[in-house]
């Protein structure tokens, strides 16, 4: 980064707690986007199609 002209902050690298916490969070997060993704898909694929396309009955 010092090499774009960013000064370092100074900062201390988190605790390995904090980053295993932050892990856990990311993953749960990405598997949540993940299965709502997946049921939206099934829940399109599910949907009936044009009223042209549905069987006439009578």
């Amino acid at each position: 980064m010092t090499s774009y002209g960013y000064e370092l902050a100074g900062a201390v690298r988190p605790d390995p707690a904090e980053l295993l916490r932050y892990r856990r969070v990311e993953v749960l997060g990405r598997a949540a986007r993940a299965k709502r993704r997946t049921l939206d898909r099934l829940a399109r694929v599910r949907e009936p199609g044009p009223v042209a396309c549905r069987p006439v009955t009578g």
